[in-house]
């Protein structure tokens, strides 16, 4: 799957959950709106301004622009930042898309560790999922109640027969 695209659940899989960044909660069309809004607003104060005789305030408006457009794309890249879970027949596969490179990773269902540390004072739950040896965290988008729920649907589906 090509890095810009967003995740979609699989119809085939058994058990499916996707965990988008909170970046992604307003659609690219309405964030690129809100900036042109913005751009618009501040260039118009600028001009106007500029053609009073206070001429030093465009290329600041300019900046401030250049500035709003760099937060404007940091948010954007955020924003394509997703992880999916899929447990598909003897498989869980788990996908990520972060700063353009997408990951896939696939463990055997069976034998497969699901773990949930408990929270501590100071930090949400961490839902780990471990095979042979190696430990991999998913779900750090997801709300604390939902990785809790996540975490004792994977050990339902991945509990030996």
């Amino acid at each position: 799957m090509p890095p810009a695209e967003s995740p979609s659940a699989d119809d085939t899989a058994d058990y499916a959950v996707i965990a988008q960044s909170r970046a992604a909660s307003v659609p690219r069309r309405q964030r690129w709106i809100a900036f042109a809004l913005v751009a618009a607003a501040s260039l118009a104060v600028g001009a106007v301004l500029a053609a009073h005789g206070a001429w030093p305030v465009l290329p600041y408006s300019v900046l401030e622009v250049a500035l709003v457009a760099a937060a404007f794309a940091l948010v954007e890249r955020r924003a394509r930042t997703w992880e999916r879970l899929t447990v598909q027949g003897d498989r869980v596969i788990v996908e990520r898309s972060a700063g353009g490179r997408c990951d896939r990773r696939e463990f055997n269902r069976w034998w497969l560790r699901v773990d949930l540390e408990a929270a501590g004072r100071s930090r949400e739950p961490r839902l780990t999922l471990r095979f042979a040896g190696e430990a991999m965290d998913f779900g750090g988008a997801l709300p604390p109640g939902r990785r809790a729920e996540v975490a004792r649907t994977l050990r339902r589906l991945t509990a030996p027969r």
